[in-house]
């Protein structure tokens, strides 16, 4: 006869065997669950989805994490662990029905069966920076987007000008666009040239300004340094009074943002001997504004180059709080500079 502590043993190991046998069925029932239908999104039925360049599966779950996406976290992992995949995903925009599988959402990104791509292009991006960011996000080539910009037939506000590093610089307006995964660089290019379009005719909404045509170039050129001089949005007009003030007087504008581009690279300090280059775009070297724009000014610098503030300043410097100070009195400038420095 069996012993009371075998029989003890026993219903103990039975129960345990079946309490174990039990949580993998939950297991089991849930994973299937997790895999099948992976996603909560609410009332919303896709999940809108950005990818970037170099971008891996984990670092896509992670963001779907902290957006309360997931069902769960861990049972999508653990799929992952378990299910081989080829390993690299594509960029682009997506937009997945929110009832995708597990598996079906792994062949979408890997096969980049996007939408469109979503890309940002900030305000004060020059056409360089431009093309890198649409290469990042595997859009376009730079090599493609160059060339494009420098054979686009030009629009009839923009006159070719051979001195010009590109004559489309300032006028691919910086925007968040959906680019169809279809379009090629002329497309992309003929996208923000709409886009500036319909800008300033808001621009001139705004101010009551009537801009023609013919003075497109030189309120971009102006605006291309607001933007890039300015750091808080109060700045902007007065930065445009100075621009205009000194031009009214004859003076040299000595922008340093001016420098940079004309260097064609981005330095943090401005030396003596920059400031010295012969470029068109050096407005130390030339009196009066640049041959062309800078970089793409975003409305609001497009606002203030059309409506400067009326002033009588004539100088400004960065401040410690990212706002300038600005003065009539080339003295007082020196006398605020040295301040600063010494702080």
């Amino acid at each position: 006869m069996e012993s009371k502590l075998w029989k003890s043993t026993r219903t103990i190991v039975i129960i345990f065997v079946v309490l174990v046998l039990i949580n993998i069925a939950v297991f089991a029932v849930k994973y299937i669950s997790v895999s099948e239908n992976p996603f909560d999104t609410g009332t919303n039925k896709y999940i809108n989805l950005t990818v970037s360049q170099g971008e891996s599966f984990y670092s896509v779950l992670d963001n779907l994490k902290q957006e309360n996406i997931l069902k769960s976290p861990f049972l999508t992992k653990v799929y992952f662990k378990l299910n081989s995949f080829k390993g690299g995903i594509k960029p682009g925009y997506y937009e997945i029905p929110s009832n995708t599988s597990l598996g079906k959402f792994i062949e979408i990104l890997e096969n980049g069966d996007i939408a469109s791509y979503k890309v940002t292009i900030p305000e004060g991006y020059d056409i360089n920076q431009i093309a890198d960011k649409l290469a990042q996000m595997g859009i376009v080539s730079k090599e493609a987007f160059l060339t494009a910009v420098k054979n686009y037939p030009l629009p009839s506000y923009i006159k070719p000008n051979p001195e010009r590093r590109y004559n489309l610089e300032g006028f691919l307006y910086p925007d968040t666009y959906n680019i169809p995964k279809t379009a090629d660089a002329n497309q992309i290019i003929s996208m923000m040239l709409n886009r500036f379009q319909e800008v300033m005719l808001q621009v001139q909404k705004e101010t009551g300004v009537n801009v023609p045509e013919a003075d497109y170039e030189k309120y971009v050129t102006v605006a291309s340094m607001i933007e890039k001089e300015a750091r808080t949005d109060q700045d902007r007009e007065l930065v445009s009074s100075v621009i205009y003030n000194r031009i009214a007087k004859g003076m040299k504008l000595q922008i340093d943002a001016t420098v940079l581009y004309a260097l064609g690279k981005h330095q943090d300090i401005v030396y003596y001997k920059d400031l010295k280059i012969p470029s068109p775009y050096n407005t130390y070297y030339v009196t009066g504004l640049p041959i062309g724009p800078i970089a793409s000014p975003g409305i609001e610098s497009l606002i203030a180059a059309v409506k400067p503030a009326k002033t009588d300043y004539l100088y400004y410097i960065l401040t410690a709080n990212g706002s300038h100070y600005f003065t009539n009195n080339y003295q007082d400038f020196e006398n605020k500079k040295a301040e600063l420095i010494g702080k």
